[in-house]
């Protein structure tokens, strides 16, 4: 080979391989540089924080932050920081983002469920799963042992299905007794066996149905209504006795002599 003829080529290569390793060297330092290779900072506490404030902590440090969430969390201010993510001393890179999870700043509404007609247990339970609190128990004489029968915010009756602030206590009226208590006989007259069944048997009242002549088919028994009762409504018996009522569907003959 001819050095003369082809030292140029040969130069020309080794000065792009040159070229080439320092470029490499330069943009692997610039790099590393850029990225803060190898170099963490610890997550500062934001908790409790409102939101303008932890962004401030969090810019001295080199990191941003995002709301990414609000609740609404007993215990806090309106909206101050509740939790974020990565959490307090996590080791992370300048530029980072903090994810913030914020108190709202207006109460949460929930739908209020029927606590009614339940056992207080129940009723407790039911309130817990809707984020509700269990308020004052008032007691009422009643054979209906721990059986809830109002629903209450501050002394004024709530329906279900109302909107109440999450958090909120919900008082109840609650029967507390047993077999020596003295009640007020119900007036069943015009209900029928299963809405005695699902509500007055429930609560510990022991209901005797008698059926008429005029009931003779299970479509009759359903159809049939309460026709008189012993006692009458209205009047006072021991929780322990038993009501008598007649069922019927009011078809029944009348024999007059």
């Amino acid at each position: 080979m001819d050095w003369k003829k082809h030292k140029y080529l040969f130069v020309n290569l080794i000065c792009i391989l040159v070229f080439i390793v320092v470029a490499f060297v330069l943009f692997d330092v610039w790099l590393k540089s850029w990225t803060s290779h190898g170099e963490t900072i610890e997550v500062p506490d934001l908790s409790s924080l409102e939101v303008s404030d932890a962004q401030l902590v969090a810019e001295k440090d080199g990191l941003l932050v995002k709301v990414n969430d609000t609740l609404s969390v007993e215990g806090f201010a309106p909206g101050v920081v509740v939790d974020h993510f990565p959490k307090k001393g996590a080791k992370v890179k300048t530029g980072r983002t903090i994810y913030l999870s914020v108190n709202s700043m207006s109460p949460v509404m929930v739908v209020m469920p029927k606590v009614t007609d339940v056992s207080l247990r129940q009723a407790t339970q039911l309130l817990e799963n809707r984020g509700l609190k269990l308020g004052t128990i008032e007691y009422k004489p009643d054979f209906a042992d721990n059986y809830v029968f109002e629903q209450r915010i501050a002394s004024r009756q709530i329906e279900p299905g109302s909107k109440v602030p999450k958090g909120t206590a919900i008082d109840l009226l609650v029967g507390k007794g047993g077999a020596g208590v003295e009640i007020s006989v119900p007036d069943l007259v015009g209900m029928s066996w299963r809405t005695i069944s699902d509500s007055l048997v429930a609560r510990g009242l022991v209901v005797n149905p008698i059926y008429k002549s005029d009931v003779r088919t299970a479509e009759d028994s359903i159809k049939a209504r309460v026709q008189s009762q012993s006692p009458v409504g209205g009047s006072r018996m021991m929780a322990s006795g038993v009501i008598d009522v007649w069922l019927g569907t009011g078809t029944e003959e009348i024999i007059i002599d």
